[in-house]
């Protein structure tokens, strides 16, 4: 408590000293008020223009297309183009067309006027509205009116020249990759399509896999084989019934007296027969050259027959009137069929053992060859699933352009034109009128502080206390205490008379503002 009554008397101490220099504080304040008024009444007025733009990107279209185009989010795009509203490419723009570059004689001024704009343009977004204020302050109406109207075609256009551009490049670089994977493609197949000719009939192209086709060689000669013993096997139990048979007939009325034999007939229908054949194939056909060969067998036993029956009517005449025993001539017959169909089925057992001796010589070279076409096919496949897919993406780029210049996927909407007011809208002489007032007041303080600390008068037995190791046992009055109170009320008077004049020509500047809004130009031209 003690410490806090001692800082409040030095405080007090302090508060003393600077009244007693209390001309310093309004000398100060009418050096600096007066200087800093001035200026603040000849700063020139600027006209504030400002336009408000709604930015729609809810789209009737977007729920329509989902999946179908390729769509940026509209959102993200409106922001990064207000982020990038003020770029110097845009700047420059601007500041052409308003005809500002030309206020600018050299490459110094050039930069100051961009940077200016840059500093100058206000751009606020009210965030999730999408409602986008652009302004800019100017001494010249039209000029600001100007600037914010190309600021606002400049945002409107980017989002439309950026667009398209986008669209343009990236659909060039479409036609470019869909033109060398559509060359790769064409590649591929001309590569796939010469091994298949060069291995159609060893690789897995062909109608069965290799293996399978082994096996089934493998089945179809041991097929082959089991016929064929089979048929072996019904010829020799033919051959023993024929060895068995007389060819002649004991019963003399059975018997022909002309050469006719039974296998005139059976000639006849072999002749047909291969008339027939040879129409449909080659003399090096195995049915063809099998009938020939049993016509030819059949042709000779009617040759031996006939011999036969004309050397037994020679030597024996008895035997002469015989016949020729059916039972023996059908045997004959079977047997010679069965000889025939043996000879096939041996013919065909020599093929199917020809072929699976192929593909088994084959069989080291097949994994190569599967490979080899796994490989090409992999190829092909990838070419062609990237070729569709670009394809597929072009499609997309290109009801997505159609998209964008039906404008339904963002639209800009003007809420307030690029307007003007009719007064001033700054500078806010106001509040620099109230900083200078305070400014020369504190100023003023500090002044008074100041050579209170340098020049100290002591006004009270604490401060003398304060500075000296004197006790202090009382206090004693001036003797010309009223010549000292009559100054004092003097020196009180001049400072509240300056400090009224101070407030006074702060009030009437404060008028003028709110009211008349007479500018340091007017009154110029009265004066003149």
């Amino acid at each position: 408590m003690k410490e806090l009554n001692l800082a409040l008397e030095m405080l007090l101490v302090y508060l003393q000293g600077i009244w007693l220099r209390r001309r310093y504080v309004i000398l100060t304040a009418w050096l600096i008020c007066p200087i800093g008024w001035l200026f603040v009444f000849n700063m020139p007025p600027t006209y504030q223009a400002e336009a408000k733009l709604f930015v729609e990107t809810r789209s009737v279209l977007a729920p329509v297309l989902q999946g179908l185009t390729i769509r940026d989010n509209p959102q993200q795009e409106i922001e990064l183009m207000a982020r990038t509203l003020l770029s110097r490419p845009n700047l420059e723009k601007i500041a052409k067309a308003t005809d500002l570059d030309i206020y600018a004689s050299d490459s110094a001024a050039y930069e100051r006027l961009i940077d200016s704009l840059k500093s100058d343009i206000k751009l606020s977004s009210s965030g999730r509205e999408n409602i986008y204020v652009i302004s800019y302050s100017n001494a010249t109406p039209k000029m600001a009116l100007k600037v914010v109207q190309e600021t606002l075609n400049t945002f409107i256009e980017n989002r439309v020249g950026d667009s398209v551009a986008s669209s343009k490049k990236a659909s060039e670089f479409l036609d470019t990759q869909i033109a060398d994977y559509e060359n790769r493609l064409v590649e591929a197949e001309r590569r796939l399509s010469e091994f298949k000719k060069e291995q159609i009939a060893l690789g897995p192209m062909s109608d069965s896999n290799f293996y399978g086709r082994i096996e089934s060689e493998k089945e179809r000669l041991e097929e082959a084989r089991l016929t064929l013993k089979e048929l072996q096997s019904k010829l020799d139990s033919s051959r023993r019934q024929l060895k068995g048979e007389d060819p002649l007939s004991a019963d003399p009325a059975a018997g022909s007296a002309g050469l006719t034999t039974v296998y005139d007939e059976r000639i006849k229908l072999l002749q047909n027969q291969l008339d027939a054949l040879l129409i449909r194939y080659t003399d090096q056909h195995p049915d063809v050259a099998e009938t020939k060969r049993l016509l030819a067998s059949l042709q000779e036993m009617r040759k031996q027959e006939i011999a036969g029956m004309q050397a037994a009517a020679r030597g024996n005449p008895s035997a002469s009137s015989g016949s020729v025993n059916e039972v023996y001539q059908n045997l004959k017959i079977i047997t010679s069929n069965l000889e025939n169909e043996v000879e096939s089925a041996k013919v065909r057992v020599r093929s199917f053992e020809e072929k699976l001796e192929t593909l088994e010589r084959q069989r080291n070279v097949i994994p190569d060859i599967e490979a080899r076409f796994a490989g090409l096919n992999r190829d092909y496949e990838l070419t062609k699933s990237k070729y569709e897919e670009l394809l597929s993406r072009r499609d997309a780029l290109s009801l997505s352009q159609k998209a964008d210049e039906s404008q339904q996927d963002v639209q800009f909407r003007e809420i307030e034109p690029p307007r003007v007011p009719m007064k001033p809208s700054g500078p806010p002489r106001i509040a620099f009128y109230t900083l200078v007032l305070l400014a020369g007041v504190i100023a003023g303080l500090t002044m008074a502080l100041v050579r209170s600390q340098l020049q100290p008068v002591v006004t009270s037995a604490l401060q003398l206390k304060t500075i000296s190791d004197f006790p202090v046992f009382g206090l004693v009055s001036h003797t010309a205490k009223d010549v000292l109170l009559r100054q004092s009320k003097k020196h009180l008077l001049y400072f509240l008379a300056l400090s009224g004049a101070l407030l006074v020509c702060y009030t009437l500047l404060i008028t003028n503002e709110l009211v008349f809004g007479i500018t340091a130009k007017q009154i110029l031209g009265w004066l003149i």
